[in-house]
């Protein structure tokens, strides 16, 4: 999380200091001893369980308030919450490896809140972590009712054998991704916005070679091909490894090479950066977009920093600059999305040798619910957020805001950020009052229009965390079959050297070598047996709000 995104109401305002003034006037009014009241309250605390939980240590938190397992949130969470919780650091970088280590020594936590969907996979195919339905309907009151508000929680979290083994997180669905065009250039340029892959690049052939900045020389770029420009233009021709055909889920050739063919197109054309393929993180193409240099790139618009990452910066140096969030344009494979969250995300589950479950679930319960989140998202109202124009929480003092609440987003890996809407979208974040901050809420209007428009698609069969963990084994061949992209960009960038067609040739080859066939039976089985009851693209699509 970024240091300013965390912006509405909070419900709980100085518990600590009144409760404890409401224990102190009852004991000395009771003729209670000091003893006593001391046992009554060891009594309490021993009411609650105690439970040991990973927290990811990603070596941020500012200096002066603390370590990752002991500031101001664990001790508000262990003094307000149904349990006394021991949080156990885990480098984020190597969080598998650390967890790996704790399971095999039969020291990993009570719960374990962990990204990585292969991980939890692996945790429950070695039945490390406990089936968690019944621990629901005992102890649970809060996820609980959010399972029956948004049942694809369950769905999204039920393994193989039908059982329930993990706990998430629900959000509204928005678009992450945003294809940003210099709607100036188009303007300049007597051209309309590109509804095909064709006029796509057409536009962007006149933004390479009409001077469009208006300053006498050939110095720009139609679209970027490195960083997340390059993958929604596999996007734009549904290029996603595995589509569904004939009701089957089967590896494609065909979208590929069409993607590949297109970029190379763009690239012997000159329409974009002859070294794109050096800019691994695509920030030599953020810079040229901030410097007024591209027409067509692909930033992002589901967070407030974006704001300053991809509009902002571009103003000051460009201050005409007109930019228009589209559609994708449509190919002979439909029309897409550019790219969406996950809405539904699968993040914590629980030690199978967990001592106290139902001190675990109660954990759980509190972690889920509105007002903990609200807590840990904008801190106490007042003291660290005031409202702002959209009637919604934000920092008084970005600053000291940083310093108190915005490093603890890790902490927060069960709030429900839907039931904080509207004050959770990132528009109600920023200030409509300042023209520029106002331009970007339009764009990100105009992005959700665009990417969840209904002639749309998802080109994927559902969110990357959604599909299948693949065994042991498949993933070797996976990751051996992943290179075959290296053939793709060779193509691209080698002119009439080394074509498409003796690229796909060799890829082919490289498949059939490293064992692709096993992946597509792997997927086929997987697609014929749960195609029902997955969490698949239909369901992400119930998530849209207005």
């Amino acid at each position: 999380m970024k240091t300013w995104k965390r912006n509405t109401v909070a419900a709980v305002a100085l518990p600590l200091a009144c409760g404890c003034l409401l224990v102190a006037c009852s004991d000395s009014g009771s003729g209670k001893k000091e003893g006593e009241a001391t046992a009554s309250a060891a009594a309490t605390a021993k009411a609650k369980g105690n439970i040991s939980v990973t927290i990811y240590d990603r070596g941020n938190i500012p200096q002066g308030v603390g370590t990752i397992d002991n500031n101001r949130w664990t001790k508000w969470l262990n003094e307000n919450g149904p349990a006394n919780a021991k949080y156990v650091p885990i480098p984020r970088g190597e969080s598998v490896q650390k967890l790996n280590i704790l399971f095999s020594s039969g020291s990993a936590p009570d719960v374990i809140e962990e990204f990585d969907t292969n991980f939890r996979d692996q945790l429950y195919q070695q039945k490390q972590i406990m089936p968690v339905d019944d621990l629901i309907q005992k102890y649970s009151t809060t996820y609980k009712e959010l399972m029956t508000k948004y049942p694809e929680l369950k769905k999204a979290s039920t393994k193989s054998d039908g059982k329930q083994y993990e706990f998430g997180r629900v959000q509204k669905l928005t678009g992450f991704q945003a294809l940003f065009i210099r709607e100036d250039w188009l303007k300049k340029l007597g051209l309309k916005e590109p509804q095909t892959v064709d006029e796509l690049f057409e536009v962007a052939k006149a933004f390479a070679e009409k001077d469009p900045d208006g300053n006498g020389q050939k110095d720009t770029y139609g679209i970027a091909l490195s960083g997340e420009t390059g993958g929604t233009i596999s996007t734009m021709f549904q290029d996603v490894t595995w589509v569904v055909e004939d009701g089957k889920l089967v590896h494609d050739w065909d979208r590929a090479k069409a993607a590949v063919t297109f970029k190379k197109k763009l690239y012997d054309a000159g329409l974009a950066d002859k070294d794109f393929l050096s800019d691994k993180n695509g920030q030599k193409a953020l810079q040229d977009w901030i410097n007024g240099k591209t027409g067509i790139f692909v930033g992002r618009t589901i967070d407030p920093v974006n704001f300053s990452t991809y509009y902002e910066p571009l103003k000051k140096n460009v201050p005409s600059a007109e930019v228009k969030a589209i559609k994708l344009p449509a190919s002979s494979y439909g029309r897409f999305a550019v790219g969406v969250n996950n809405p539904v995300q699968m993040t914590t589950v629980i030690n199978a040798k967990t001592k106290d479950p139902e001190a675990a679930m109660k954990y759980i319960d509190f972690m889920s619910s509105k007002s903990t989140g609200e807590m840990l998202r904008y801190g106490t109202p007042e003291v660290d957020s005031a409202k702002n124009a959209n009637g919604c929480y934000a920092p008084k003092d970005i600053q000291q805001f940083s310093k108190e609440v915005a490093w603890n987003s890790d902490f927060q890996l069960l709030l429900q950020q839907i039931e904080l809407e509207p004050c959770a979208s990132v528009a109600s974040q920023l200030d409509a009052s300042q023209p520029l901050q106002k331009d970007f809420i339009d764009l990100i209007k105009q992005n959700n229009e665009a990417n969840l428009s209904s002639d749309v698609k998802y080109a994927p069969i559902t969110y990357g965390e959604h599909m299948p963990a693949l065994p042991e084994d498949l993933k070797i061949v996976n990751t051996n079959v992943a290179k075959i992209t290296d053939f793709y960009n060779k193509a691209i960038v080698s002119g009439s050297s080394y074509s498409v067609d003796q690229a796909f040739a060799d890829a082919k080859d490289m498949w059939q070598k490293s064992g692709g066939a096993k992946l597509e039976e792997f997927y086929l089985k997987w697609y014929a047996e749960n195609k029902d009851t997955a969490f698949l693209a239909k369901d992400m699509w119930k998530f849209i709000q207005n």
